[in-house]
C-alpha cells in the first residue's frame, strides 16, 4: 500500500451563475505527498483554458477526505486541508475545503482513498514521533 499511486480526475463546477470559475484537475496520491494539479476551464469571459498549476500537499496537512455516494457510486470528494493557504489559489476552494466531482473513470480508484490516507498519515506521524524521541535522547546525552 505504501507504493501504491492513486489518480483521481475531477471537476469543480463554478460557484457563480456565469460559470467563470469552473475548475478541472487531477489528484495524485504519491508515496511521499499528494499532488493537486488544476486549471480553470475557458469560457466566454476568460477565453481559453488557464495554465496548469500544481500544489504539493504533505499527508500530515490533509485533515479529512469525505467520499459522497449517490446511488451506491462515489460521486464527490470533499477534500479538507489544515492550512487554507495551501488551496488559496483555487477559486472554488472555501477555507481549506475543496468539493470535487469525480470523473467516471476515477470511481474505482476513489474507493482506495480512505485507507491510503489513513495509512500515510500514520506513517508520517510515526516518523515525527521517532524524530522527537531521537532529539530527546540527544538532549539527555
Amino acid at each position: 500500500m505504501l507504493n501504491e499511486i492513486v489518480h483521481i480526475n475531477f471537476s469543480c463546477p463554478a460557484l457563480d451563475p456565469l460559470g467563470r470559475e469552473n475548475v478541472i484537475g487531477k489528484l495524485r496520491f504519491l508515496p511521499e505527498h499528494v499532488e493537486l494539479s488544476w486549471q480553470m476551464l475557458g469560457n466566454v469571459f476568460t477565453g481559453g483554458k488557464s495554465e496548469m498549476k500544481t500544489i504539493t500537499l504533505p499527508y500530515d496537512e490533509i485533515e479529512h477526505v469525505d467520499l459522497i455516494k449517490k446511488w451506491w457510486k462515489i460521486r464527490k470528494i470533499i477534500f479538507r486541508v489544515s492550512d487554507p493557504k495551501l488551496l488559496g489559489d483555487i477559486p472554488v476552494a472555501e477555507m481549506g475545503k475543496l468539493t470535487m466531482e469525480i470523473d467516471d473513470r476515477s470511481r474505482e480508484e476513489a474507493k482506495k482513498l480512505n485507507d491510503l490516507i489513513d495509512f500515510q498519515r500514520s506513517v508520517f506521524r510515526l516518523d515525527a514521533q521517532e524524530k522527537r524521541l531521537a532529539a530527546m535522547r540527544e538532549d539527555l546525552s
